[in-house]
């Protein structure tokens, strides 16, 4: 459908004033050059030397007088599609020389002379116009879709030669982002996409109609600041903020935002899981550092796209000063974990701490004497995985290890199979503590359970103990399985949204309505401001605490699992974690 929508923007008809969406794709790369100018003088510039399928050029001079203005244009020179205009230059000063594609598919390679002197040789060129009406105060913009990449430029023109304004990097994380100006809404208009010089990477052109007033009118059902004639062109549900369920607002996937930007990286129609890991580092001895191997990222997110669809993005971070024990909250001997988190969770990315989970790879937990390989919140977004007892961890069970405390976090239990001698063969997950560090029983790969196995009786099971049929899961639901061995469809029951309330645990506070469209911009036609990080990581009072823990007990109560088997509330009543011995 995004496809669909890109043909008929590229398509040369004049359309109506209505809602735009082009799907990530490469833009094409503007030649963007400065060059100084003297009052009074001749000056001849052209384009030559074109190379590829179908090149065809436009020459724009622009000048920057406390506001861009148009000098000079030229798009076809003596009947060739090379461009060549001669001027006299009104001021002195620096002036920009910008060369694009006439259209879509006619981008390549070109020289540009200025007075017959050659001052760039065989530089790319490219550039997309998509031609539609709009209106004064309506936004235009151009989001990155490549990681650490996509630098982009947008111009706002009348007809194919009438220049209007443009930007560069007015938007979130110096995304291009216009506001068409009172008196630029007539004619046949057009928006020209394209990268800055030497950038790399692809990025999706928004437009909707007076997007940040639409909060105030009957045109945002769900006050996320996307129109709701823009949400299904996105394919995005005008009811939701945050469309896919993954806890990151629609507004910010699809926009970006300063700093790490969400709209680099994911999606506001798919699914998107964000981890960051920081490891410990031993001072002198390196075989105690317990920092995962390479590939770590790669695997498990392989995982989860073969397996669910869900995208990982997954990010070693750096290393952490060395202790032996890590526990959440004070302990003798031992580093509080929040005190870690405090200090390194995001420290360069405030922006992050909302929306990722954090790991740390570290020794051992709760004390000197576990050997245990984790404990991780339930319904959360803390994980310490703690293979100190492991002399040399593999990969495999390093790669089972994380995405087995993970699967806690997504409110994912052991299904009854943590007391040892009794690990079930018929759940197959890596949830499951006989296949976790091996894989699954079918291929040794490290997954959730499909559910596909159903339910053994006790008589046939390996388990001593049957653990009590849940109703509701695939095999487990029909009359006579009341004690059974049952597996469970676990990639269908992740939690993504790990709180109820859309209230992230690193102390941010919920993530209200309308948050993310005020760090924006103040007032509804949005303006240059940027968005503002969130505060740093503050722990919230216990009160609080408690209170998160409550409405997460009452979820996994909902959900079939059993307190003191699946999951333990701290004695406190401020944590609540899945204990693996």
């Amino acid at each position: 459908m995004a496809a669909l929508h890109a043909l008929v923007l590229l398509a040369p008809a004049v359309a109506l004033a209505v809602p735009h969406y082009v799907a990530p794709r490469d833009w094409g790369s503007f030649i963007w050059l400065s060059t100084y100018l003297d009052a009074g003088q001749s000056y001849t510039f052209e384009t030559r030397d074109l190379t590829g399928t179908a090149p065809d050029t436009v020459l724009h001079v622009l000048r920057d007088r406390n506001g861009w203005s148009q000098v000079a244009v030229s798009d076809d020179c003596s009947g060739s599609t090379r461009s060549c205009v001669t001027f006299t230059a009104p001021d002195s000063g620096y002036y920009r020389v910008w060369v694009r594609a006439y259209a879509d598919g006619r981008g390549g390679t070109a020289s540009v002379y200025r007075n017959g002197t050659l001052l760039l040789s065989n530089q790319p060129f490219g550039g997309v116009p998509i031609s539609f009406t709009w209106k004064a105060k309506e936004t235009f913009r151009a989001s990155s879709t490549t990681p650490n990449a996509g630098d982009h430029l947008l111009f706002l023109l009348r007809s194919n030669t009438e220049y209007l304004q443009h930007d560069d990097d007015s938007g979130p994380k110096h995304y291009p982002r216009v506001v068409a100006a009172s008196a630029q809404n007539g004619g046949g208009q057009r928006v020209v996409v394209g990268r800055y010089p030497g950038s790399t990477g692809t990025a999706s052109f928004i437009h909707d109609e007076e997007l940040w007033s639409t909060i105030f009118d009957d045109n945002d059902e769900d006050e996320d600041g996307i129109s709701d004639a823009l949400e299904p062109l996105v394919g995005l549900n005008a009811e939701e903020e945050d469309s896919d369920g993954d806890m990151v607002p629609d507004a910010m996937e699809l926009f970006g935002n300063d700093g790490f930007s969400f709209s680099e990286w994911g999606s506001p129609s798919v699914r998107d899981l964000y981890v960051e890991v920081d490891w410990m580092q031993h001072p002198t001895n390196p075989y105690l550092t317990r920092q995962p191997y390479a590939a770590l990222v790669a695997d498990a997110a392989a995982v989860f796209s073969q397996d669910s669809g869900i995208r990982l993005h997954a990010f070693i971070d750096g290393a952490l000063p060395w202790h032996e024990v890590v526990c959440y909250g004070a302990c003798s001997g031992g580093v509080d974990f929040y005190s870690l988190k405090a200090s390194y969770f995001s420290s360069g990315n405030p922006e992050r701490r909302p929306y990722f989970h954090y790991v740390v790879w570290a020794n051992r937990h709760s004390s000197l004497t576990s050997c245990s390989s984790g404990r991780a919140e339930m319904l959360g977004n803390d994980v310490i995985i703690s293979m100190g007892c492991w002399s040399s961890p593999s990969a495999a069970e390093q790669r089972g290890t994380f995405i087995h405390e993970l699967g806690h976090n997504l409110s994912l239990s052991h299904n009854g199979n943590d007391a040892a001698g009794q690990y079930s063969e018929v759940h197959n997950s890596v949830m499951n503590y006989r296949y976790q560090l091996t894989g699954v029983s079918h291929s040794g790969w490290h997954s959730y359970s499909f559910g596909g196995n159903g339910c053994a009786a006790c008589s046939a099971s390996p388990k001593a103990e049957c653990i009590e049929c849940r109703n509701e899961f695939l095999g487990c639901g029909f009359p006579g399985c009341g004690s059974c061995d049952c597996d469970v469809n676990e990639w269908g029951s992740l939690a993504l949204d790990f709180s109820d309330s859309g209230e992230a645990d690193d102390g941010t506070g919920p993530v209200k309505r309308r948050t993310v469209l005020a760090a924006y911009a103040p007032d509804d036609k949005g303006g240059p401001a940027r968005l503002q990080p969130f505060v740093p990581h503050v722990e919230r009072p216990e009160a609080v605490k408690r209170e998160a823990v409550r409405r997460k007990r009452e979820r996994l109560l909902a959900r079939g699992q059993v307190e003191g088997r699946d999951f333990h509330v701290s004695p406190d009543g401020t944590g609540l974690y899945a204990e693996c011995p």
